[in-house]
């Protein structure tokens, strides 16, 4: 299935300049955002906007359609849902690349990156429409949006993290839209540290210090960790794999050095702030705001001594929508600031988007407009401290990828080293593992 996955996103380029469907106007929403598409003149009077969403996203996605129907908004949405059943989501995923392949399917996507590790709800890994949504932008499956992005009030660029934002953006235009990020790391209480102040900038220096409860406490979580020190993986623009057989090694050389430190007196250490095993979330903030006791946040480093952040959550306009700018009145709406706080939105006395969770992945997830977070995690009660150390990781934020394919394929690397110990060597799995991912990116 991967491998039909990856045969049909070449394919699919070969169709890039194909027209969609011809269709007449969807009714417009009051004062509609972002610049008119030429797409819309031509959708048959009625026809729904179709979205491709995640099942976790479903329940928002119905309530977002809700709300826009309270303020007066006509537009039909659909919601094309992705099952989160394997057999099911072979099926599905199989019908849309075909179609997408023949110049149709859905007029937008709005899903969540593949975290490697995801499952189905049967057990298997979890599959993306999209197994490398970076390198699709690059082949054309999507509709630039720098027009409508600049326009929008709601989405405003100017107070979103511009490092991930840029994800999105290639040398042709905005071709995709982050919604979430997360970063790997650690959060607990300083006052076990020798240096409370402390930070890393590599796994040697950490390796080298006299931070002996910290090193514990993150040996138990090396297989989770490991993945994110790598930093970016690929070059996008040349096509040119970024990680060696040598970095890559080196990584997983330092990754066995630090859980030589294991001890049971830190596996369960209360130290560790509940949930802050790998991946640093809203959720996590939101709850620190209730904590009378300030905390730190380390976040994993990658090669340059930064942080790169990960995108869970991303929306994309289909190359041939039918209906792009119905599609990204919708999308905009997930940045609002009602979202962003979970403050949700006011109608007529009903309240809609009060528990709005970014789809399954609100569990791995800070939305792009993090400043608006932080400040109003502050104003519900984040200590200073706090706040000063998950600002601090924030501002080390030096680059940002999409999980795909390639972070799989390094994911069951360790996987592999790590618990299976294979009779093959460091370095024969590594040579492996970067042979593969070099025709992943040039397949």
């Amino acid at each position: 299935m991967k491998k039909l996955a990856l045969l049909l996103t070449v394919c699919l380029l070969a169709w890039s300049t194909l027209a969609g469907c011809q269709t007449q106007d969807t009714p417009q929403p009051p004062e509609p955002s972002g610049s008119e598409a030429s797409a819309s003149s031509t959708a048959q009077e009625g026809d729904p906007v179709v979205l491709c969403i995640e099942d976790s996203f479903e329940q928002d996605a119905y309530e977002l359609e809700n709300y826009l129907k309270a303020t007066g908004v006509e537009t039909e949405y659909e919601f094309l849902v992705l099952p989160n059943n394997t057999e099911d989501r072979e099926t599905e995923l199989t019908r849309l690349r075909t179609e997408i392949m023949a110049g149709e399917g859905p007029d937008a996507f709005i899903l969540d990156a593949t975290v490697p590790g995801t499952v189905t709800d049967s057990g298997e890994p979890l599959e993306a429409l999209f197994p490398n949504v970076e390198k699709s932008m690059y082949s054309h499956l999507f509709l630039d949006l720098e027009d409508m992005a600049q326009s929008s009030e709601i989405i405003d660029l100017e107070s979103c993290n511009q490092t991930v934002m840029d994800v999105g953006v290639t040398g042709e235009g905005r071709f995709l839209l982050p919604l979430t990020y997360t970063f790997s790391g650690l959060i607990l209480d300083p006052s076990i540290l020798n240096d409370p102040a402390f930070v890393f900038t590599t796994l040697d220096e950490l390796l080298q210090s006299d931070e002996e409860a910290l090193k514990g406490i993150m040996a138990w979580g090396t297989f989770r960790l490991f993945p994110d020190c790598l930093g970016l993986l690929a070059d996008y623009t040349d096509q040119n794999l970024l990680v060696t057989q040598d970095s890559l090694q080196q990584a997983i050389e330092q990754a066995d050095a630090l859980s030589a430190f294991q001890d049971e007196t830190y596996s369960q250490s209360p130290a560790l702030y509940q949930g802050g095993g790998r991946f640093i979330s809203a959720n996590h903030l939101m709850s620190l705001a209730r904590e009378d006791m300030e905390y730190a946040v380390l976040p994993i480093p990658n090669p340059q001594g930064g942080v790169t952040a990960a995108v869970t959550f991303y929306a994309a306009i289909n190359a041939n929508a039918a209906h792009p700018q119905e599609a990204f009145d919708f999308i905009e709406l997930l940045y609002s600031e009602e979202l962003v706080t979970q403050q949700g939105f006011e109608v007529n006395g009903m309240h809609y988007g009060t528990m709005f969770d970014y789809a399954d992945n609100g569990f791995l997830a800070i939305p792009v407009k993090d400043r608006l977070l932080l400040q109003y995690a502050e104003d519900s009660g984040l200590l200073p401290g706090t706040l000063a150390s998950f600002q601090g990781a924030l501002d080390r934020i030096d680059s940002a990828k999409v999980y795909s394919d390639l972070d799989l394929d390094i994911y069951n690397l360790y996987e592999t080293w790590h618990f299976e110990r294979p009779e093959e060597s460091l370095e024969e799995l590594v040579d492996r593992t970067v042979s593969t991912m070099e025709m992943t990116l040039a397949e």
